[in-house]
């Protein structure tokens, strides 16, 4: 059974911009259902969006993959409204650049366009910058129109790199500790 991991932050509600409630919490290492299955229930559209390469579904490694948080190089963040998962957002530490950190954001089809991914966003930087992480880099298809419009809302440009779109959001230092 895997180690228990620090939680980067309580469960917390948000509202969308048109006022709905959101519940937010860390994703765990033992929400294999939950991964599983919200990304079984995208349309392949939006999986192809999120893995940049057709998925049918997600491979066992994969799917390991994205269960292996630990608080600090890879932390993720579930949205919920009224049970259902309508979105995860994680960031994971690049090896190659110490400081920073790739984010993947993907919701549910029915649920896109709402500003669920900023508030997912908003909920990894205070985890990211206690991790020592300063940039959050996107990789975004160029048919990613919801993705662009995340971008534009957090003030990134993203520009072409490689057959993608990259876009760099340097992070708030993490305020100092009172004394």
């Amino acid at each position: 059974m895997p180690s228990p991991v620090r939680s980067p932050w309580p469960d917390a509600a948000a509202r969308t911009r048109g006022g709905v409630e959101v519940r937010l919490r860390p994703q765990r290492r033992d929400d294999r259902d939950l991964v599983a299955g919200f990304f079984a229930a995208l349309s392949p559209a939006s999986r192809y969006r999120r893995f940049l390469q057709p998925a049918e579904r997600l491979s066992e490694g994969m799917l390991r993959h994205l269960l292996a948080v630990d608080g600090c190089r890879h932390t993720a963040v579930v949205a919920t409204i009224d049970e259902e998962c309508v979105g995860i957002a994680r960031y994971v530490a690049l090896s190659g650049e110490p400081g920073v950190a790739e984010v993947a954001v993907t919701i549910a089809d029915r649920y896109q366009r709402r500003g669920i991914g900023r508030l997912l966003v908003e909920a990894l930087r205070a985890p990211a910058a206690g991790a020592g992480i300063h940039t959050f880099v996107y990789l975004v298809h160029p048919d990613n129109r919801a993705a662009f419009g995340l971008l534009r809302s957090l003030g990134v440009q993203p520009v072409w790199s490689g057959g993608l779109f990259e876009g760099r959001e340097p992070l708030p230092a993490p305020a100092p500790a009172a004394a």
